[in-house]
């Protein structure tokens, strides 16, 4: 039979509490095999997460909230973008749904009005292409209710798997 043992640091730290594994003649275990397994399995599974920031799709993200909340930083804008230096990035939006909402967005930001830009549901269109909604949410003046401005970002793939900003449309 095992029970843990509860003990105090040495060095007097007593924000902190060690547990020991016993068996029942009170002789401390120890198992450095354990902590191999257990650290390699931490490791492998971090390895199998993709961070947000090499996630192509938070591109999306990032680029309608620069074009809201930056709107003058063109280089910026055109970085998230990937877009050529003869480019606008205003030249992406596609439709007038897409502009309306823009502007919206601009002047509740302009009024002081907390924007949460979210990506949501992205969908792949082969290898290469794929397009993601951004929501942009807000609460609504003078109600206690949340309005939302939403955006269909179509992100592509060149040869060298960089990603750029294809087109933006309304999806209102």
């Amino acid at each position: 039979m095992h029970f843990a043992c509860i003990t105090q640091p040495p060095n007097g730290a007593s924000y902190l509490v060690y547990i020991k594994v016993m068996n029942r003649r009170r002789n401390v275990w120890s198992y450095p095999e354990v902590r191999w397994i257990a650290g390699l399995w931490l490791v492998s599974i971090l390895a199998a997460c993709e961070p947000s920031w090499i996630v192509p799709e938070t591109r999306a993200r990032d680029f309608i909230e620069a074009l809201v909340t930056s709107p003058t930083e063109m280089e910026q804008l055109r970085d998230v973008a990937n877009l050529s230096s003869e480019r606008h990035p205003e030249e992406l939006l596609d439709d007038l749904s897409a502009r309306v909402g823009l502007d919206y967005l601009r002047t509740l930001q302009a009024q002081g009005e907390s924007l949460k830009f979210v990506q949501g549901e992205s969908r792949r269109l082969g290898e290469t292409r794929r397009t993601v909604k951004v929501h942009v949410t807000y609460l609504q003046p003078g109600t206690p209710t949340m309005g939302e401005v939403r955006f269909l970002v179509r992100i592509e793939a060149n040869g060298q798997n960089h990603w750029r900003i294809a087109h933006v449309t309304g999806d209102n």
